[in-house]
């Protein structure tokens, strides 16, 4: 009798199959992308696997039983363990399928089920629109009653019985009331209705209890119509007979799960549907091999976003991967905007890749976008300084803005490598031929020329882009015939190329054919070719007698970039020559005497020398890491240059030491500058009314160590003293004090605040928030933070004077964040308006 109890306690623990609880910790993650492919089996075939599985050790035990024919928690759960038991079998590493229904695991769970059902002699049984599988062996006794069908086990008095009620003769709710008041029920364990939660989940009822020996069970599901049909078990714990058999069967082999879990109702939609696919889970792997091993862009972006279509099954390093990898996909196929998306979901999962990163600059390179490219790369280079490849491109990038000494010094350190290849020596033979140093740029052509010939001798229809590195090496060295044979033969294959018309035109002006390299020069800017050719097409200008063409494109390329000393000084030469044939400084209206040629743009008015220094901190080691201050130095510093701006000094990730070397070599600058604009991102707190700036290898463990390991604000602001006209400070760092929580206070009234508080600064100077004092600044979740987004848009504006600039930025701060933050400027001006962008 005692034994037989064991089975009431077996059906008690039966119940929890209406809640699919686990008692496993779940990867969440991992569940949701098992149960996609889960989804796609029919309500029956879920069924079938689960009821194979709990003959095969799948479940825990009943208190983890799935809800069935919806893959749930416990039969992703119970997936794992059966693989786990089975992986020989199934030619797997442990869980290394991370629980998907695969075709192998299906069939291999039918089979050994099949043995284990043998043993108890499984058959099904039917009536009044329903089905169950049960033990024959258990339950030999059939026969019909009103209502449905009975199963007994006279040996043990046990019955089990299918019954079926109209919904007109008792609504189901109202049914499962009735039931459990049932007389035959006289103490409830549990009685639970459970409502329907998706499509595929039905209504149903579960009631347990007891009457001294007597139990009772009973699991009814709500028809289409409302009816209800289901199961009754009951049994009798006090027949004095044996039932050491019956116990040892159900607890061997879970028959009451099973049993129970069986139950169906005929007409279900979901079980009639069609056999759903599940081949995506057997290509998976393949898919995924693909995914990273393909070289055709196609191939690379189908198979990617097959494995992407079920989420990635095995950690989230991987499903970075195979982003990262259809990114490639999409770079290839000149998708620049797409693969961006996808590296930036990438990078979003992990952050300690560099393949991203350097994807992400790669596509940022190609759209022209350099100076957030730079930043991209960087970051690939900390996380994988050996990668010289990236420094190339990042020497391109730098090159493409005007930053010519840097571009020379990445190339440098390539060449230290040995691993330089034709385009980084004529790339560092053009920046230094801009520098002026033309005997150092002569040795790096040469070498440009001499790798071309190789490249072409050795595969001329791999290397065929040689032959362009080649005419552009001869162009700018001393060969401008080579340069127009092989920029010609280049053509005939590729007609559209802007590099092809640029080599010639630079060869045709080499060899005084000043015509026809304003013709070659003009096409490849049509075709969009930047760089420097601006400034060289003003050079065929001035020399075929056309000063006011050539002075709009000097000031053209001064526009981009501000410092370039050859467009200044070919400037120069063209508004001399302006006034030797025109007679004044100002050329003729278009039309008269210039052939209807367009008339320049007047020269930017004198603003005197200007300087900045744009700090961007984000990674730091003591505290939360900020995503966004190097992108928004990155992108400020580009800005300052485009604006005129003859000094700008981009400083990432400062430490302690770093920071004040840095302040220090900014003051030395800022004794000989007219402005001085200090920029910093990253993170700031108050204490006691003073500002701190930190640096990235900040602890304050203390409240008395951030006199020792911040930099205050007045510190930074003494660096620009020594401009003649204007001081600014801007700072993008009032977000929350992120060592609030463990910083130890020395004192209670000493005050560690939100954002950072008000300053009085004197003189010309101006020191502007991102959010005023007391307000805490957003970083920002699209790459740069609201403040620099605004503050950008405006500096670029022409003729907008200083004190109308901030106030546009607030305006647009305030709107961009509903109002959540407001920028504020400190300080004031004299008179005289200043300008940051006077315009042309």
């Amino acid at each position: 009798m005692l034994r037989l109890k064991t089975i009431a306690a077996l059906i008690g623990l039966t119940l929890a199959i209406a809640t699919p609880a686990t008692a496993q910790i779940i990867d969440y993650s991992r569940f949701e992308t098992a149960k996609r492919i889960g989804d796609q089996l029919s309500s029956t075939q879920l069924r079938q696997l689960q009821s194979d599985l709990s003959w095969n050790t799948g479940y825990n035990s009943l208190t983890n039983f799935p809800l069935w024919g919806n893959f749930d928690e416990a039969t992703f759960v119970a997936i794992r363990n059966f693989q786990s038991h089975n992986q020989r079998s199934l030619n797997i590493k442990p869980f290394e399928e991370n629980s998907i229904p695969s075709p192998e695991l299906i069939k291999l769970a039918r089979t050994k089920a099949a043995k284990q059902k043998a043993l108890l002699d499984f058959r099904t049984a039917s009536a009044q629109g329903m089905t169950i599988d049960y033990p024959a062996s258990l339950l030999p006794s059939r026969e019909e009653t009103p209502t449905g069908l009975r199963l007994r086990a006279p040996r043990w008095d046990m019955s089990v019985e299918l019954q079926a009620f109209s919904a007109g003769d008792m609504p189901f709710e109202a049914r499962f009331e009735a039931m459990k008041a049932t007389p035959e029920v006289t103490r409830i364990v549990q009685a639970k209705l459970f409502k329907a939660r998706a499509e595929r989940n039905p209504t149903y009822f579960v009631l347990f209890g007891t009457k001294d020996s007597l139990g009772f069970y009973a699991r009814f599901i709500k028809g289409a119509d409302g009816s209800a049909r289901g199961m009754i078990i009951r049994w009798n714990a006090d027949t004095g007979k044996d039932t050491t058999q019956m116990v040892e069967m159900f607890e061997a082999y879970d028959a009451f799960g099973v049993m129970i879990g069986s139950l169906r109702l005929d007409d279900d939609d979901s079980s009639s549907a069609a056999p759903a696919p599940v081949s995506e889970a057997a290509d998976l792997r393949a898919n995924r091999q693909l995914c990273g091993r393909a070289k055709a862009a196609d191939d690379i972006i189908k198979a990617c976003s097959d494995v992407l279509a079920v989420g990635d099954l095995l950690l989230p390093q991987t499903l970075a991967e195979t982003r990262s990898n259809r990114g490639w996909g999409f770079y290839l196929k000149g998708d620049y905007d797409t693969a961006i998306v996808d590296y930036n979901e990438a990078i979003a999962l992990r952050q300690d890749d560099d393949l991203p990163f350097s994807g992400r600059a790669y596509a940022r390179f190609a759209k022209g976008d350099n100076a957030q490219a730079i930043a991209d790369f960087d970051q690939a280079l900390r996380l994988k300084p050996d990668r010289t490849e990236l420094l190339s491109y990042r020497a391109s990038a730098a090159l493409r803005l005007g930053r010519l000494q840097e571009s020379v010094d990445n190339i440098t350190s390539v060449v230290a490598g040995g691993k330089a290849v034709t385009p980084d020596y004529l790339n560092r033979g053009v920046a230094l031929l801009e520098l002026g140093r033309k005997d150092e740029a002569t040795s790096d052509l040469t070498r440009a020329v001499e790798l071309a010939n190789q490249d072409l001798a050795a595969d001329p229809a791999r290397n065929a882009y040689s032959l362009m590195y080649r005419a552009m090496a001869r162009a700018y060295g001393n060969d401008p015939d080579g340069a127009i044979a092989d920029a010609t033969r280049y053509l005939a294959a590729t007609p559209q190329s802007p590099e092809a018309f640029h080599a010639r035109g630079l060869a045709n002006a080499a060899k005084q054919n000043y015509d026809a390299a304003i013709a070659d020069y003009t096409q490849a800017i049509k075709l969009g070719r930047k760089s420097f050719i601006l400034r060289q097409r003003g050079d065929a200008y001035l020399a075929a007698g056309q000063p006011d063409l050539a002075a709009a494109d000097y000031l053209a390329m001064l526009h981009q970039f501000p410092t370039n000393a050859l467009a200044a000084s070919g400037l120069e030469k063209a508004k001399q020559a302006v006034v030797q044939k025109f007679g004044t400084s100002t050329p003729p209206a278009s039309g008269e005497g210039t052939g209807g040629a367009q008339q320049p743009a007047q020269a930017p008015a004198p603003m005197g020398k200007r300087i900045a220094l744009i700090i961007g901190n984000g990674a730091y080691t003591g505290t939360s890491p900020l995503p966004n201050p190097k992108r928004d130095a990155a992108r400020l510093a580009e800005t300052f240059r485009s604006i005129g701006f003859t000094d700008v000094t981009l400083a990432e990730d400062l430490d302690n030491q770093g920071f004040n070397r840095a302040l220090q070599a900014f003051s030395d600058k800022a004794a000989q500058a007219d402005w001085a604009v200090v920029y910093y991102a990253g993170h700031g707190m108050e204490v006691d009314n003073v500002n701190y700036l930190l640096p990235i290898d900040v602890k304050l463990k203390s409240e008395r160590d951030i006199l020792f390991e911040a930099v205050p604000l007045d510190r930074v602001m003494a660096a620009g003293e020594g401009a003649k006209s204007l001081r600014l400070v801007i700072l993008d760092a009032c977000r929350n004090n992120p060592f609030e929580g463990s910083m130890a206070k020395k004192s209670a009234t000493r005050a560690v605040t939100r954002g950072l508080s008000r300053v009085e600064p004197d003189g010309a100077t101006l020191v502007v928030y991102a959010a005023k004092a007391g307000q805490v600044a957003l970083d920002g979740a699209d790459g740069n933070s609201p403040f620099v987004t605004a503050l950008d848009t405006n500096l670029r504006k022409p003729n907008v004077e200083i004190g109308k600039l901030f106030r546009l930025v607030r305006d647009d701060v305030m709107k961009a964040t509903e109002r959540q933050q407001e920028p504020f400027t400190y300080g004031s001006l004299p008179g005289e308006d200043f300008f940051f962008n006077p315009g042309k």
